[in-house]
């Protein structure tokens, strides 16, 4: 079968398997859903987001959506388009058709994948950016890369900090540019950045009278992370217990001052609970990484099983292919590991959930599957 052929094949299997999923869970809702539409509505009828804790792309692509259509067959149309970018960044990865067919065909029938693509939330669009980012920079296209990651950072900001570090490392390492040639691709980024991030500090700087660089999120998950509260390593007040409570910022009304008391009481419990910090930074690191879902709501015998035989599998095939293959590709797949490493330890000092790692999961899954290749491979070169 032609590579034409079996990408349309996999595409009309994405198609039914989101369609069923959202046949059979047509009410999958949840609270960052109705603050997208608030947000896209208030930038869109008044010009200005009056939310603290949202970056602007997720909001203005809502909106504009659900004018044509709606949000979910957008994402789903989206998720079907995410098998293209993880065939097409396997294939600029590891130069392998099976390897790239494999990978595709799991995330067409992988079940988070399916799940996201019949919610609302930033994942399913975030992931395909984030996949296309790292396709270019594989493909030496940096000013287009560099579009896709500040385009990425506006809907949520995961990047911002660790992008210039991995242009560099792809510049510099992956490709054995020049050092001047990979000053301009850094410099080219930064540029990038400031001009496409300028009308967004604009408007934050109209909203606060003040700069503010992305939004006023960082306080709450840093507070929500670290404070007497949690015990579960997440950051969502649920029915398994309170992981945060507010109440006294009723007194400051100035959301700046919030932000500040927010990351200046993190800051002071860590300080004064350096033991329990790493313990809790422990907890964080095992739910991030956990085999399903935290919430009861996902405890099912069902979900549980859903989760094992897909994410459970492509964890440990990871693993295999770190422990065999890491030493011949460091060079090569470098970038891709820093990312990995980067949210693994950003979400033991925030706040974690397994949805936090849902954009490194195509990742992990395009290396399970060159393992399972080359193991293939071997057995039949064997026998």
């Amino acid at each position: 079968m032609s590579s034409k052929a079996y990408l349309f094949l996999m595409l009309v299997v994405a198609l039914v398997a989101r369609l069923a999923a959202l046949y059979l869970f047509p009410q999958i809702y949840f609270p960052d859903d109705s603050a997208y539409t608030i947000a896209g509505g208030q930038l869109f009828n008044g010009g200005m987001i009056k939310i603290d804790n949202v970056m602007p792309l997720h909001p203005i692509f809502y909106y504009i959506v659900n004018i044509v259509t709606s949000i979910k067959v957008a994402n789903i149309f989206i998720s079907m388009m995410t098998v293209l970018a993880v065939y097409y960044l396997s294939k600029a990865i590891f130069d392998n058709e099976l390897v790239s067919r494999v990978a595709s065909l799991v995330w067409a029938v992988y079940p988070h994948a399916i799940f996201y693509s019949i919610t609302g939330l930033t994942e399913t669009l975030y992931v395909f950016i984030l996949l296309m980012v790292f396709f270019f920079l594989y493909r030496k296209q940096f000013i287009i890369a560099s579009i896709l990651i500040v385009l990425s950072i506006l809907h949520r900001p995961t990047l911002d900090l660790i992008a210039p570090i991995i242009v560099f490392v792809f510049s510099y390492y992956v490709h054995s540019l020049s050092r001047r040639e990979t000053l301009k691709n850094v410099t080219i980024y930064i540029l990038v950045y400031v001009a496409m991030m300028g009308p967004w500090w604009v408007h934050q700087y109209a909203k606060y009278d003040q700069f503010v660089r992305l939004n006023l999120g960082d306080g709450i998950v840093l507070y929500a992370g670290n404070n007497a509260l949690n015990k579960s390593g997440g950051g969502v007040n649920s029915d398994k217990g309170v992981d945060f409570d507010v109440s006294w910022l009723e007194n400051i009304d100035n959301p700046i001052e919030k932000n500040q008391a927010l990351k200046e009481q993190a800051y002071k419990y860590i300080i004064d609970n350096k033991v329990q910090f790493l313990k809790m930074s422990t907890v964080k690191f095992v739910r991030f990484w956990r085999l399903w879902p935290y919430s009861s709501i996902y405890e099912s015998p069902f979900y549980i099983a859903m989760s094992l035989v897909s994410y459970g599998v492509v964890l440990i095939l990871f693993l295999l292919y770190i422990v065999r293959h890491i030493r011949e590709h460091y060079r090569r797949v470098g970038p891709i590991l820093i990312l990995i490493g980067y949210l693994s330890l950003v979400h033991m000092v925030l706040i974690s959930s397994i949805r936090y790692r849902f954009p490194i999961e195509p990742f992990l899954i395009i290396f399970a599957s060159f393992l399972s290749v080359s193991y293939w491979n071997k057995r039949l070169n064997n026998e």
